[in-house]
């Protein structure tokens, strides 16, 4: 899929900039604040989800508050040319949230959650571990988060865009 850089004009800039902040925020807030209609943003968001650069509106919750606060990292080293097969039996893998493929010391990494040690053994040993292909696992276990950002800040493009009297 080819980006179209026509998607990064400063009025979409500035609505992936205030949905990414609060995603339930009503359009017509959002065309509020920006100065345009909220027809167009419904227009531009609608162009931003088909074009692939907006995914999908979600919520953040604290994992801590729903009894996820046991966070790690685990590298995994793989057979090589069996990169796809073990990221698909990964995937099935509920409490494994993110999946990197890397060029490095691991070939794999993985973002983990777990209720307590207990689960986080079943998770590493009954779970991952006992897949096919892999060769080495190492656990890092987090102890605690400074931040943690889904989006890459766009304060500086919105703020940055000439001529504007937008403030985010």
């Amino acid at each position: 899929m080819h980006f179209n850089r026509d998607l990064l004009d400063d009025i979409n800039l500035k609505i992936i900039y205030m949905l990414s902040k609060d995603s339930s925020m009503p359009f017509v807030e959002v065309a509020k604040q920006i100065g345009i209609s909220d027809a167009t943003v419904h227009i531009r968001v609608r162009r931003l989800i088909a074009d692939g650069l907006i995914k999908k509106f979600t919520i953040s919750v604290d994992n801590n508050m729903l009894g996820y606060d046991h966070l790690a990292f685990m590298g995994i080293n793989i057979e090589p040319g069996f990169a796809d097969e073990v990221t698909e039996g990964l995937l099935k893998i509920d409490e494994v949230l993110e999946i990197h493929e890397m060029h490095g010391r691991f070939d794999l990494i993985l973002k983990i959650r777990a209720k307590d040690l207990d689960q986080m053994r079943e998770i590493v040993v009954n779970k991952i571990r006992k897949l096919p292909r892999i060769l080495e696992t190492e656990l890092m276990t987090v102890l605690k988060t400074r931040k943690e950002d889904q989006l890459v800040s766009l304060k500086k493009e919105v703020h940055d865009i000439p001529g504007t009297q937008f403030e985010a």
